[in-house]
């Protein structure tokens, strides 16, 4: 009985630092910052394109907005299981996608 409260509350805490949206920022402070938004577009079976877009905000007016492209090795296909409207399963074949993680100093 003593360990089960040690556990459960590690486990709380495990399960309460799960939460994705916990970093999301709900609005841009436009007196002054710079808003950041990555996406990926497949090229080809080869390549993906990474796309970052910038908004820079100073004193509520956007000063500048500019995107920055790179090309990057595509990750291959994998094969997972798709459902239709009608309930059907079926084994179908999609592109991996890269994750974000970004570091802000």
């Amino acid at each position: 009985m003593k360990l089960f409260l040690p556990i459960g509350c590690i486990l709380v805490l495990l399960l309460a630092a799960c939460d994705d949206n916990e970093d999301q920022a709900k609005e841009v402070n436009k007196n002054g910052s710079i808003e950041v938004s990555l996406s990926t577009a497949h090229i080809d079976s080869l390549q993906e394109q990474v796309t970052t877009h910038y908004t820079v905000w100073r004193k509520g007016v956007k000063v500048r907005e500019f995107n920055k492209k790179d090309t990057v090795p595509a990750l291959g296909s994998l094969y997972t299981e798709g459902e239709n409207d009608n309930g059907d399963t079926k084994d179908v074949k999609v592109k991996k996608e890269y994750e974000f993680y970004v570091t802000v100093k």
